[in-house]
């Protein structure tokens, strides 16, 4: 029997658990995706571009901004805290250039959160949820862009210098050594793993269900993107599945309970059928808006939320083939209300010339996640172009 919205609300408001299996779908009917309402939340003008996020309980999100700071935000109340970046005891030399924080990921269990440190090339590992430094992470030699939990105690990381790092959060010999001067452990990868003619890791997502790891690579040339898959049972070697789409492959996901992963590009949805690895489908899925650029991927059930430049979410239904529409079959979109840039900018130099001035042209939602309910999602980002300032964060309900 089919549950409504207010059913699953009621149960909300009671504290009984909605069940998995309807949790999972809520976003999937169409009323829902269209009356999402955006509650935006006010970030320090101190803070630019939001690339990272993740819900760590029921009311607050950990963020990560380019200007390499983590920030806490309770979406009840407002309120915000920032969380000191973990350094080495030996620190490395810091590249010119900082990246920021570009990847969150908390453990199955909610104990451990892992993102980068103050060196954007090391790997940072809390204890939740007091934020206690744990580790540190050492070996990339570029910045750090995608963090995967294998499972509670074992994670993956991707790095601009395009290599995969296997590591474990356990006191291993020969890879973990306690420093007790500043309490911290400082790590080694366990297994390092480099795929042939794939010089930069762009994102690194795990799936459950196939044990799979699945990352989005790039050779030489920046439009030789290609995928990697990893099947973590095997024996650690990557298969490469080659993309139709290469332009702007930075953000992949993964569903929930079948081996299927998303690639987000410039102007393309790509969904990856690795069902049976002989013979794995590609389908090519363009965005409703051209030259829009997919910043941000989720699975929801059968239903992949995009977030993507010019501030919009979009959603697309995988089991129909097609995008959700309203009752008037217009596809569902949802863009955002406000957005703070710093006034350096030039609306001649930002703008399209057939975009009407505003602030919401040159904002991307560079992430955005769902709480464990399914109701509540979290969309962040900032302005696209690197010379400009800026942030943006809400909560949709």
């Amino acid at each position: 029997m089919k549950r409504n919205i207010i059913e699953h609300l009621s149960d909300r408001r009671s504290k009984r658990p909605i069940p998995y299996n309807h949790r999972k779908d809520i976003i999937a009917n169409s009323n829902n995706c269209s009356h999402l309402t955006e509650r935006c939340i006010d970030i320090p003008s101190s803070y630019n571009k939001i690339f990272a996020s993740a819900w760590v309980n029921k009311d607050c999100v950990i963020v990560g901004t380019k200007c390499n700071k983590l920030l806490e935000i309770n979406v009840q109340n407002g309120c915000k805290r920032e969380i000191p970046l973990m350094r080495s005891p030996y620190p490395r030399e810091v590249p010119d250039q900082s990246a920021g924080i570009h990847a969150i990921a908390l453990n199955p269990s909610k104990s451990f959160l892992a993102t980068g440190g103050v060196n954007v090339n090391d790997l940072a590992l809390y204890t939740l949820p007091d934020y206690r430094p744990y580790a540190v992470g050492e070996f990339h030699q570029s910045w750090l862009f995608g963090i995967s939990w294998i499972n509670d105690f074992m994670l993956c990381t991707g790095a601009r210098d395009g290599n995969i790092c296997l590591w474990t959060i356990f006191d291993v010999d020969g890879f973990s050594t306690y420093e007790p001067e500043c309490g911290l452990y400082r790590k080694t990868p366990i297994e390092i793993l480099r795929t042939e003619g794939v010089d930069r890791i762009r994102d690194t997502h795990f799936s459950t269900c196939c044990d799979r790891l699945g990352s989005i690579g790039y050779g030489k040339d920046k439009y030789d993107a290609k995928m990697c898959i990893l099947d973590v049972r095997k024996p650690l070697k990557n298969r490469v599945v080659l993309l139709p789409q290469k332009n702007e492959n930075i953000v992949i996901t993964g569903h929930d309970t079948q081996p299927v992963f998303a690639v987000g590009s410039l102007n393309h949805l790509m969904l990856i059928d690795d069902r049976d690895p002989n013979t794995t489908d590609i389908t090519s899925v363009k965005i409703l808006e051209p030259a829009q650029g997919i910043r941000s991927l989720s699975f929801q059930g059968n239903i992949i939320t995009i977030g993507a430049c010019k501030t919009s979410l979009m959603f697309y239904d995988v089991r129909n083939r097609k995008y959700v529409h309203d009752y008037e079959y217009v596809p569902v979109k949802r863009k955002l209300k406000q957005a703070y840039v710093n006034e350096n900018w030039d609306w001649h130099v930002h703008r399209h010339s057939f975009y009407p001035p505003s602030t919401s042209d040159v904002i991307s939602i560079m992430t955005h996640c769902y709480d464990d309910s399914g109701l509540r999602l979290f969309s962040a980002g900032g302005p696209l172009p690197l010379d400009l300032v800026g942030n943006y964060a809400a909560v949709w309900e």
